[in-house]
């Protein structure tokens, strides 16, 4: 009697559904789909610098390439595809003064990430995203770019935890005002963030991040880097969600074939960082760099140091509206100036971001600012005077994008580009509109 109530109870149980990956998001966080940075298309800046790094790093060598919405499995690897197509409409293609080029370009953006959950605490992932930029009208501006990332995680019992990958990109920098050609290039990026949790309190995280740029053409030989940046930082837990962060970066750049370039800088920095789970999420942090070349040259301030300043904040004003405000002030190089390379960035990018429930409907605004204020002087093409750069570049952006089924998505963009330089023939403008189809199957 008992075995034959066990074999009702078992027969009478529901079927056990089967076990589902975690929703995949659109864009990893730290990216924000509605920050258009000011050279989007395929050049060497992404925008603002993120993650704890900041205002320090590269932040696309973190990039997993996210970027379907839907996924499916082949035994244990979660696979989730993805392909965008984008018609952009650009006014000033070559980013110059006078004389400007408009294009038409179709924009096709394939992308495929496979990942490998282990024991239900770590993960295996590989992704490609292509960037295929293909011209109505100036078809040698045609160029075709591609991006791997393999990443790993590990999380141990115990409080530490591991991640570690690299990110490997070939593409093409657009010719514009201050190159007058496209120049190819690869760049690699292997990452190492290790995190150990010492108390309920207190935490301690160790990052290390090599940045490696080499140009296809013996020309651009000059150009080309090794950067490696490394960051200790101590959490303080003194709040639920709120904790004190210290943090040292120490950065190394060599450039194999301009050696005069060669330079190490140091960046204490202090701050107070959020949790995520709470309404208000980010970091920020202040502190001072000084940067020391490995050799003199006259006329070259050969220990420029400036204070250094990184917020990313994140504002959840409601469960359909969110803010998000990046700002960041950091010492940089701009590797087509030879010895007078380092400049003063000071940059703010804003957005406003809306799910419009009522019509299932994202809409966004965007704004940033970026100043470039160079160290030492150089000398202006147009009139022969020796002069201190200083660059200011403003964006203003708006979007819209909605679901139209399960696997597609519309979306429409606009962006206004405007820099302003005392250095001739570097001041342009240029309206980008945009409208595209993404789909994940």
């Amino acid at each position: 009697m008992e075995e034959a109530a066990s074999g009702e109870e078992e027969a009478e149980a529901p079927p056990r559904k089967p076990e589902r990956p975690p929703e995949m998001p659109l864009m990893e966080p730290g990216f924000f789909p509605g920050l258009l940075p000011p050279t989007p298309y395929a050049t060497l800046e992404v925008g603002p610098a993120t993650g704890m790094l900041a205002p320090y790093g590269y932040p696309a060598a973190y990039d997993t390439l996210i970027r379907g919405w839907r996924y499916h499995r082949l035994g244990p690897v979660i696979v989730s595809p993805y392909l965008e197509y984008n018609g952009i409409y650009r006014s000033n293609i070559y980013q110059t003064s006078t004389d400007k080029k408009s294009d038409f370009i179709n924009a096709i953006y394939p992308g495929l990430r496979l990942e490998l959950p282990i024991a239900g605490r770590h993960k295996v992932s590989v992704g490609y995203l292509g960037n295929y930029f293909i011209y109505t009208d100036h078809h040698g501006d045609s160029h075709y770019d591609h991006n791997v990332n393999a990443d790993v995680e590990i999380n141990f019992r115990g409080g530490l935890s591991l991640r570690l990958g690299n990110t490997y990109r070939a593409a093409t920098e657009e010719r514009s005002s201050e190159i007058a050609r496209q120049r190819d290039y690869e760049r690699v990026n292997p990452y190492f963030i290790a995190t150990y949790k010492i108390s309920d309190k207190t935490k301690l995280q160790g990052s290390y991040q090599f940045d490696y740029l080499d140009f296809a053409l013996p020309a651009d030989r000059r150009n080309e880097y090794r950067e490696h940046t490394g960051g200790v930082t101590f959490f303080y837990r003194f709040w639920p969600k709120t904790s004190l962060l210290l943090q040292y970066i120490i950065t190394s750049r060599e450039y194999p074939y301009a050696p005069e370039g060669d330079n190490l800088s140091h960046s204490p920095l202090i701050g107070l960082t959020w949790d995520p789970t709470a309404k208000l999420t980010g970091t920020v942090k202040f502190g001072y760099t000084v940067k020391n070349y490995d050799r003199d040259l006259p006329g070259r301030d050969n220990s420029p140091d400036s204070f250094a300043m990184s917020i990313q904040m994140l504002y959840r004003y409601s469960s359909f509206t969110n803010f998000s405000l990046t700002a960041q002030h950091s010492i940089q190089e701009d590797v087509d100036l030879a010895a007078n390379n380092a400049y003063r960035h000071t940059a703010v990018y804003f957005s406003w971001n809306h799910d419009w429930h009522i019509l299932r409907a994202k809409v966004y605004l965007a704004f940033s600012y970026t100043n470039n204020d160079y160290i030492g002087t150089t000398i202006d093409p147009f009139t022969g005077e020796l002069k201190s750069r200083e660059d200011d570049i403003i964006s203003l952006g708006c979007g819209f994008s909605r679901p139209f089924t399960r696997w597609f998505r519309v979306r429409l963009d606009y962006q206004f580009l405007d820099r302003s330089s005392n250095i001739g023939g570097f001041t342009f403008n240029e309206h980008r509109f945009l409208f595209g189809i993404q789909a994940s199957m």
